[in-house]
């Protein structure tokens, strides 16, 4: 028996040190945790001080499950294994704590390497040998446990279990002392191990992911909430159950009606779905729904484990009643049920005993004709907690005692005497005469079945809280207090005591304080305003005072835990200190606002500072009650309103300093817009009246006059309704001035609209006329057209009354008649505060035109949105993103102007230099943060007059640019700014056209652009162009040879080399010390993205660095440092802005790689990496540059080199380390390797142009971005024949932003030498003739003055006037193609050619359609220098390759040549004179082009699921049994479906469309792909199901693109082994199939997948297992071979298969 590294070995004894011990058996295993190297604690405490330094924060959602990880807990990392994640919320189990976490990516991080060498410092233990006999620790085996925690004692090891890493430790003392208490017992060695493995095993299969550690935690296993009932106390009760004198189940009779109300919501659930979230329960004690006998559905508990079949014993939580109920009529309980609290409980009658004998069936019976269903009263005498039972004395209605009843008919003796002392007639006259009433008004008035406690708690027990137990405070009658309570027998707080409490109750009212007339000696606490201000009474200052400090204490080490309800225990960020609190607002940031609900105040806190609050801190009310002050004159300025504030506040404060206590005199009760109770009040303090003083304030405020500067204030209250930026709400508009000023309501105050809306209604029939007159700014309400009153504002009263209504924003011109004066008393419709938020859509411009505008108001206002928000102006105005499901409209609106606003010149010569050097750029454009990408969208225009591309391109200068411009303008009219822009733009290249020319041409324009310049000095760029401006290239060309070292080596492909004169080095660097150190810009970090050039501070030396942006984190960026070629992680506070200079200075190393090895073409043997390094390691070398290409994740130019290196040639010595991509083309794939490096050279040579190698333009496009073997949705853009044509993804983002950057870089004049660089292959930029737009291009030849190209984005080709070819930037050339040559898999044109017809029957299938393409091979086409594309082509449900096979001849089949003429001419008319048109484009609005993704089926992976459809063994439908993801696609559906019907959307459906659609049995909205489309209705699959229906054309809405981004939920499947092309199925096997797997969890094995025939779904080929039978085996009985005759049962199988499906 060896030994497990880190783990003792078994048979060992040890020393431990208990550090923990789990009081709750689970499975009757006692789990406890232990230091085994306490010895080593220093070197524990070491590496926790080594791992507060992570690697390498978490960048969004890393890691899988068994990963090893940091996790950061107040401060301070711990080791952790990730057990889970969802999203960004992961589970992880603490390695050195033995205890499971939930936290979120944010704080995860990577640890070193080294990190996790220890093993974990805390081992898992179970007590060895031992078994607890109850399933809760009796009081005296929890103090034997307690004790243990802290002390050390030595254990025998017996097994160490893998991989669980559990101990099963024997420690004699502890075991024999548990067996003696009587709390235990002894099992022998061997039968204990195998007992603990099977426990771990069936936890593993109820929830495999979670670690065993973790499972044992009673958060990860609910459980039903029982609330603490108190002993020596009497309350109602309901007998549901009687087994036997010590067993028998009482409801609390209060709580009946409720408790039906739930049985009632449960029952109708159950029976309308089956589809829960929950996991299925499994092990004794489970919660679970059963149907008991008479077919309802109740909250139960499994009474043993669960089977498989047949029956199981389950308890009815809430009947106290046990059935044996058969297994398929047991489901997962649904969350929210579990969360409500029971109040039927075990009950034993007190004193009643039968010397050890067992109960006679006489005595049973006759105990249940006294009790069953009779109502009764029980005292509370006791509660025994081993047998979870209360000891109860009961009594009938007339005070007659059961027990006592019981005893003497059975001839048992009772132990104990029966109390009959006075109070007791007292309290059962009370309770029995008020029963039905008091019944009635609790169940009616203040419970309710949505206001059962709602936190999912363990069995809350009475916590002493310094010295004092449950009497404190009682929520039943207590007989020794009742004389306390002679006004009021119940007490006030009453049923909260016990874990239930009514939430706004509880929390927002004091019951006594909000009485009209009452007087109270008060605390003020906190104060808003006049009119609401909080108050603590002051009699319970010293119960509030012991309650904080023992908040401090019980939750100065509590760990935060998931919240499930409103009330909370919250730390103030402002002294740290916890107080009770109540969620008022939250939001998807980490932060909420609560309301400290003891004083008042509220407070923004961090998520991680708030707890769930233990019921025991329930007992004491609220403290804080809400108050208004009385008959308030609404202040008419800001400066009374100012000084009656400030009074108030005075007299508060010089109250308390003078210890002077303050009276609350409560004038009269009102609720606020929330409808929580507010008392108008008066304080007094040393009989002066605050109500006075603020009146006598006001009043000599209003008699000093009016300042003429001041503005009115407002009546009503005016709130932000807790909206911070970033947060989105749904809304609805209800009116619009403008895109850029409109109003709406939050749906989430519909509530608070209805309320107000009432009260407005009720307040104008009560008004009485009044000669109140209307005046400015003031408050009223007024007559909509709808002829309704609303609340309104005047805010003109000459020469017409205008009224502004609040609540909407509309603004009218009213009559008189129409408006009303508002009432002076307070009412919700005076505290409400104004329900219109005023919007402007985000980067729209300041002027728009009319006609959008309207068209806005008309389509938005009535209608709702989600709104994104991005800031808030200076006055409150939200600035937000504007969404109606997934669809921006901030966007729509941006498009429609361009579509409609002409661009007019602005007046430049009106601003200043400096203004211009800055932002004369943003002159016509309408946000100046608008993005880079949006800059360009928005400067040029395709169709914009040549003056203003002239003008518009000004924008993309650099700032020298700029500044010329801004001097010559400064004398110019503004005829002439623009003449003279134009003329100077036309030699002046824009920035990002960094294309590589030959060095001459390259000087020959600089000097051009230099001549025209005044001198000036470097400088940065300007502020808002921080994101577009670029490094130059360095300073290489081809054939060039330069000495350099190494900098950065990475391998044979990748590596950075640095000039070996460093002179221009130093001065670079010198430069960067000095920017970085000077241009701190906070702003600069924001505008850099992807390829952006930076200043950046590396870490390791604190020096600036020329760098360029990778990539973008929320903190940080991962940076290129382009002078030496590493990367590195950079604070997003360390970037600095580049200077002009250092821009201007080209990069000092270039990325590399050997020429002559293709990765493509083959692989480097592993000791390549370390040799190819040591080489080249501080060598001087010299590289001759052979070709150049772009590396794809960094952007930069990457130079394929030969290397000199101590007089020998590194790319021969690297030949011994390279293998071919076949062994037997070794030579052939070096040869072809050596030709390619020739052919770079000279392949662009055309015969009949002179070209020198110097200028010709050796660059190239990328590849298209096609993968192989991957279904994608496409369109044909240019169509010849099956070999030869062109396909467009349907996502035209891309496209549309490469047209949009063509237009602007082919405003360029061009350059007479550019055409001389052009061969055949070369990139270049060709006006379309067809539209007058620029297109980007790729040489085919040349003839003439005529370059034949073809438009890369496209496929079309084209002769294209030798003046109309522009240089391509980089950024275009970065771009990869947006079409693809293509041809159809199957159809080798050496080995057979095409039938004519083929030609437009092959156009016409797929011409604008939707086409699901899968790309099979890529090679390169013989005729222009562009990938070629084998393909597979889908085509409305047909398989296009399939369906051209009868247009095929092959060879044998023919006599003419492999090529028909007809094709060849086909191909030529059809290639080429189609150009003339314009090049293809698709709108997605014309056709639904998206579809939903394959579902997650893994090949040869096993997986339990249950079968959701079943037609027949080749025509069946699975779903995963995990239904979590269902759940949610279904309520994201049932949201999405609510959408208004957009009648344009059944218009773009065709078969394999996606859309939801409603499913007319339940009503209920369901993910479906469009099969087949008739007049009124469409047949749809239900993608997560299986079934099919017909769906009336009306009932379908477009899903939104979270929908389309998850995959199916069920997945096609057919019986692996039984071809359809070779045999039948027998009639019988249809039923027995279904049988067979008709609820049954299956065990099911993916073995091949293709696609269906019929349906735009894959059928996976699958072997399933089902009660351990392999179901593919079985069905063998039921198979015809081939020979059987099966004709006959092809329309027998097809018809059952329709009646499966319809049945499903």
């Amino acid at each position: 028996m060896c030994s497990i590294p880190g783990l003792p070995t078994p048979g060992s004894e040890v020393p431990v040190f208990i550090t923990k011990v789990n009081l709750n058996p689970n499975h009757g295993l006692v789990e406890f945790w232990v230091n085994i190297r306490h010895e080593k604690k220093l070197i524990y405490a070491q590496m926790k001080e080594e791992i507060q330094i992570p690697k390498r924060k978490f960048d969004g959602c890393e890691g899988k499950p068994a990963d090893l990880c940091l996790v950061c807990i107040r401060d301070t990392w711990h080791r952790a294994r990730i057990v889970s994640s969802q999203n960004e919320t992961y589970n992880v189990f603490l390695i050195d704590q033995g205890q499971p976490h939930t936290t979120t990516s944010e704080a995860l991080a990577w640890g070193q390497s080294d990190s996790f060498l220890l093993p974990p410092e805390i081992e898992s233990c179970i007590l060895a040998n031992i078994v607890s006999l109850e399933d809760v620790q009796p009081e005296r085996a929890t103090k034997c446990l307690n004790s243990l925690c802290g002390r050390t004692s030595k254990g025998l090891v017996q097994h160490v279990l893998m991989p669980d890493r559990i101990i099963l430790l024997d420690i004699p003392v502890v075991s024999s002392h548990m067996c003696k208490l009587g709390v235990a017992k002894k099992v022998p060695a061997d039968e204990f191990k195998c007992f603990v493995q099977e426990r771990l095993h069936f936890k593993k299969g109820v929830a495999p992911e979670v670690h065993i550690n973790a499972s044992l935690h009673h958060e990860n296993k609910p459980q039903y909430f029982y609330p603490e009932l108190l002993i020596e106390t009497f309350v109602t009760v309901q007998v549901t159950e009687v087994k036997n004198p010590h067993s028998f189940f009482c409801k609390i009779h209060i709580f009946t009606k409720a408790v039906k109300l739930l049985s009632e919501q449960i029952h109708q659930q159950y029976e309308a779905s089956s589809d829960f979230k929950e996991a299925q329960p499994q092990a004794y004690g489970d919660p679970c729904a059963a149907r008991g006998k008479n077919g309802r559905w109740y909250r139960s508990s499994l009474k043993e484990n669960m089977k498989s079949d047949g029956t199981v014993e389950v308890l009815h939580v809430d009947e106290g009643k046990t059935e044996l109920v058969p297994v398929k009529d047991i489901k997962p309980l649904n969350g929210e049920f579990l969360k409500k609290p029971i109040f039927t409980y075990r009950c034993s009658l007190n004193g009643v005993e039968n010397n050890g004998k067992g109960w006679t069936a006489e005595q049973t019976d006759y105990l249940k004709s006294l009790l069953l269903n009779q109502t009764v009263v029980a005292k509370l005498n006791s509660h025994n907690v081993s047998h979870d039972a209360y000891n109860v004395t009961l009594y009938t209605p007339d005070g007659e005692c059961i027990n006592d009843t019981f005893t003497e008919k059975t001839g048992l003796q009772s132990l104990l005497k029966t109390e009959q002392g006075s109070e007791v007639p007292t309290v059962l006259s009370f309770l029995c005469s008020h029963r039905d009433e008091k019944d009635a008004d609790i169940s009616k008035n203040t419970i309710n079945v949505d206001d059962l406690q709602k936190e999912t708690l363990p069995r809350a027990k009475d916590i002493e809280v310094d010295g004092r137990g449950d009497d404190d405070t009682l929520d039943v009658i207590d007989i020794r207090d009742s004389s306390e309570h002679s006004d009021h027998v119940m007490p006030r707080n009453s049923h909260h005591q016990a874990g239930f409490h009514h939430v706004a109750q509880n929390v927002n009212d004091v019951h006594d304080v909000h009485t009209e007339g009452r007087s109270i000696h008060v605390k003020v606490t906190s104060i808003e305003s006049l009119k609401k201000f909080w108050c603590q009474k002051a009699e319970n200052s010293d119960s509030l005072l012991l309650l904080m400090q023992n908040l401090q204490n019980y939750y100065a080490s509590d760990k935060p835990e998931p919240l499930v309800e409103s009330i909370c225990v919250a730390r103030n960020p402002d002294n740290n200190m916890w107080y009770r609190a109540r969620i008022i607002t939250s939001s998807p940031s980490p932060v909420v606002d609560v309301r400290f609900i003891d004083y008042g105040q509220t407070q923004k806190v961090p998520l991680q500072d708030i707890r769930p609050i233990d019921p025991v801190f329930l007992r004491l009310h609220a403290q804080a009650f809400q108050c208004s002050l009385f008959d308030l004159k609404n202040p008419t300025t800001v400066s009374e309103t100012k000084a009656a504030l400030e009074e108030f506040i005075k007299f508060v404060g010089l109250s308390a300093l003078s210890n002077a206590g303050l009276k609350c005199i409560v004038k009269a009760v009102t609720s606020d817009e929330e409808g929580l109770p507010l008392s108008l009040v008066d304080i007094e303090a040393s009989s002066e009246s605050v109500c006075k003083l603020v009146a006598q304030k006001l009043a000599e405020a209003e008699s000093a006059g009016p300042n003429p500067q001041e503005v009115q204030s407002d009546a009503y209250n005016y709130s932000t309704h807790n909206i911070d930026i970033g947060a989105k709400e749904t809304v609805l508009v209800t009116s619009s001035d403008s895109v850029n000023h409109f109003y709406c309501q939050l749906r989430r105050n519909s509530g608070v609209m209805d309320k107000l809306l009432k009260n407005v209604k009720q307040l104008v029939r009560q008004s009485k006329s009044t000669d109140h007159p209307l005046r400015l700014h003031s408050i009223c309400f007024a007559k909509y057209t709808d002829n309704q009153w609303y609340r309104g504002e005047v805010v003109e009263v000459t020469p017409k009354l205008k009224v502004h209504f609040v609540d909407y924003g509309d603004i009218l011109m009213l009559n008189k008649s129409d408006v009303c004066p508002f009432p002076t008393e307070a009412s919700i419709a005076r505290s409400t505060p104004v329900q219109a938020v005023p919007l402007g859509l985000h980067d729209i411009p300041t002027e728009v035109p009319l006609e959008i505008n309207q068209w806005f108001a008309d389509n938005a206002v009535g209608f709702n949105f989600t709104i994104s928000v991005v800031k808030k102006d200076a006055k409150g105005k939200l600035i937000v993103e504007l969404f109606h499901g997934s669809r921006n409209i901030n966007k729509l609106v941006r498009e429609k102007i361009n579509m409609t606003q002409p661009k007019v010149s602005k007046g430049l010569a009106q601003q200043t230099n400096q203004q211009l050097s800055t932002s004369s750029v943003l002159s016509n454009v309408p946000n100046g943060n608008c993005s880079v990408e949006e800059l360009m969208t928005k400067i040029v225009s395709p169709k914009m007059a040549e003056g203003e591309r002239a003008e518009k391109s000004n924008g993309m200068c650099p700032a020298d640019q700029l500044n010329r411009c801004s001097k010559s303008m400064s004398t110019s009219s503004p005829m002439q700014v623009q003449h003279e822009i134009s003329l100077e733009e036309t030699t002046l290249p824009t920035l990002d056209v960094i294309l590589e020319i030959s060095e001459s041409v390259l000087a020959e324009t600089l000097i051009q652009s230099d001549s025209k310049s005044t001198s000036h000095s470097p400088q940065s760029c300007p502020d808002g162009f921080m994101d577009i401006c670029r490094y130059k290239r360095p300073n290489l060309s081809l054939n060039m040879t330069a000495e350099v070292y190494a900098t950065c080596i990475v391998g044979p492909n990748y590596f950075w080399c640095q000039y070996a004169y460093t002179e221009d080095l130093d001065t670079v660097s010198k430069l960067a010390q000095d920017a970085g150190r000077e241009q701190q810009d906070t702003m600069f970090a924001k505008s850099l993205d992807t390829g952006s050039s930076c200043l950046a501070l590396f870490s390791d030396d604190n020096q600036w660095y020329r760098a360029q942006v990778i990539k973008r984190n929320e903190s940080s960026f991962n940076v290129l440092f382009i002078d030496y070629g590493n990367e590195s992680d950079v604070d997003i506070k360390n970037v600095s802005p580049p200077s002009q200079g250092l821009l201007d200075a080209a990069p000092q190393a270039f990325l590399c790689s050997l020429d002559g090895f293709d990765e493509s073409l083959g692989s480097w043997d592993d000791n390549a990496f370390d040799d190819f390094y040591n080489l080249l390691l501080d060598k001087r070398l010299r590289v001759t540059v052979s070709n150049v290409a772009v590396y794809s994740e960094t952007m930069a130019s990457q130079y394929a080199v030969q290397v000199l290196c101590d007089n020998r040639l590194v790319n021969e010595l690297m030949q011994q380390y390279w293998t071919a991509a076949t062994d037997e083309h070794d030579e052939a794939g070096n040869a072809q390797i050596e030709n390619s490096i020739q052919d770079s050279k000279t392949e662009f040579k055309p015969t009949h142009l002179n070209f020198s190698q110097e200028n010709v333009n050796v660059l190239m496009y990328k590849k298209p971005n096609v993968t192989i073997n991957k279904d994608e949705q496409a369109y044909a853009s240019c169509i010849a024949e099956p070999n030869y044509f062109w396909c467009q993804y349907t996502n035209t983002e891309e496209l549309d932003k490469i047209s949009s950057l063509s237009q602007e870089a082919g405003q360029v004049q061009q350059d007479s030498t550019f055409p001389q660089t052009l061969a055949p292959g070369s990139p270049c930029l060709a006006l379309f003739s067809a539209d007058e737009q620029w297109y980007r291009a790729q040489v085919i030849d040349r003839v003439d003055d005529t370059f034949n190209v073809f438009f890369v984005d496209y496929g079309n080709e084209s002769g294209i006037n030798v003046k109309d070819v522009r240089p391509l930037p980089q950024n275009l050339l970065d771009m990869a193609p947006q079409a693809f040559l293509c041809s159809l898999d199957g159809f080798d044109l050496s080995k057979g050619s095409w039938d004519d017809q083929v030609f437009d029957d092959f156009y016409n299938a797929l011409v604008d359609k939707p086409l699901k393409l899968k790309v099979l091979n890529t090679e390169d086409h013989p005729g222009i220098h562009v990938s070629h594309h084998v393909v597979e082509v889908e085509s409305e449900g047909v398989l296009v390759n399939t369906a051209v096979k009868k247009y095929w001849k092959t060879s044998s089949e023919e006599s003419f040549p492999k090529k028909s003429p007809q094709t060849e001419t086909s191909l030529q008319e059809k290639s080429r004179t189609e150009p003339e048109t314009t090049p293809l484009r698709f709108s997605e609005k014309d056709i639904n082009t998206c579809m939903y993704k394959e579902p997650k089926v893994s090949e040869s992976e096993t997986e339990m699921v249950y079968a959701s459809c079943i037609a027949e063994p080749h025509y069946f439908w699975c779903q995963h049994s995990n239904t979590e993801e269902l759940n949610k696609m279904s309520q994201l559906a049932q949201e999405a479906g609510q959408e208004l019907e957009d009648t344009q959307f059944p218009d773009t459906l065709g078969p394999g469309s996606p859309c939801l659609a409603l499913f007319s049995s339940d009503n209920q909205w369901y993910r479906a792909q469009i099969i087949k489309r008739n007049e009124s209705s469409l047949h749809v699959l239900f993608i997560d199901y299986g079934n099919e229906s017909d769906v009336d054309i009306k009932n379908v809405r477009p899903p939104p693109q979270s929908l389309l981004d998850a995959v199916p939920q069920a997945f096609l499947c057919s019986l692996h082994g039984f071809v359809e092309s070779r045999g039948s199925w027998d009639d019988r096997v249809y039923d027995d199939f279904y049988g067979l797997l008709v609820d049954k969890p299956l065990k099911l094995t993916v073995l091949s997948k293709h696609n269906h025939a019929e349906l735009a779904v894959p059928q996976f080929e699958v072997q399933v297992e089902c009660d351990g039978v392999l179901i593919n085996k079985l069905m063998e009985n039921y198979w015809k071979g081939q020979n059987a005759d099966h004709t006959s049962l092809e329309g027998v199988r097809s018809a059952d298969r329709m009646k499966g499906i319809a049945e499903a």
